[in-house]
């Protein structure tokens, strides 16, 4: 498996060590998963770009790094950022076809806990409807729960001020326990790869009362079936 990872290089770190520490099968590093983790954090800034009609440069970076990753002949791509899966469609065809949706990920995984959740993303993320671009997105829009405006600023202040710079991430878990108590909530969708660093944070603690949906887990946990 590929990992197209840099966006940010903590999240993508975060999601390689979740794969091997969830996929310990035996005794000898011989039996570890092979994975190949492309980290280019030079990629241009996802919200900025596609607020700032800088789109098509962002594209063409998107697709130049897959491109590397694809020719090492991986079976399938991670892109480890959900900001940029608003360019799916711009993708060459032999590249998307490899590229594993974490919009659908969550989408099913949505549906199979039959919970409604809090969409933790980018403002990018947001303004371009990400979790509404897919067919399996739409069938899962019950369960995924918008914050109003102001929410979704502090949301992406959060992921830049906090789990970017790699701060202490417990002011994070804090001021997401916060927005669930206001809508009535205990789950989250890590609906940028950011918060898995929140979502590995929650599960290695056993914090109670608060569960998350992440396909970055779900990918790892699952690996044989997903990939």
């Amino acid at each position: 498996m590929g990992i197209l990872g840099g966006m940010g290089p903590l999240a993508s770190l975060a999601f390689l060590r979740t794969i091997y520490e969830s996929n310990l099968v035996g005794s000898i590093e011989q039996e570890y998963p092979n994975i190949l983790l492309h980290s280019i954090s030079s990629v241009p800034d996802r919200t900025c770009s596609l607020l700032c009609n800088a789109e098509d440069a962002l594209a063409d970076s998107l697709v130049r790094n897959l491109r590397i990753l694809n020719e090492t002949g991986v079976s399938k791509i991670v892109i480890c950022c959900f900001t940029s899966h608003a360019l799916i469609r711009r993708l060459p065809r032999d590249i998307a076809e490899k590229v594993v949706s974490l919009v659908d990920l969550t989408a099913r995984e949505l549906i199979e806990k039959n919970e409604p959740s809090l969409l933790l993303a980018s403002l990018g993320s947001y303004q371009r409807e990400v979790f509404r671009s897919t067919e399996d997105a739409l069938k899962a829009k019950d369960f995924i729960v918008e914050p109003d405006e102001k929410d979704k600023a502090i949301i992406h202040c959060l992921i830049y001020d906090y789990l970017k710079p790699g701060r202490d991430v417990t002011p994070v878990y804090a001021a997401v326990k916060g927005l669930l108590d206001k809508y009535g909530l205990t789950s989250f969708i890590a609906g940028c790869t950011e918060f898995h660093l929140l979502s590995r944070h929650i599960h290695a603690n056993t914090l109670p009362g608060i569960s998350f949906v992440d396909p970055l887990f779900l990918i790892a946990r699952r690996m044989d079936c997903i990939l």
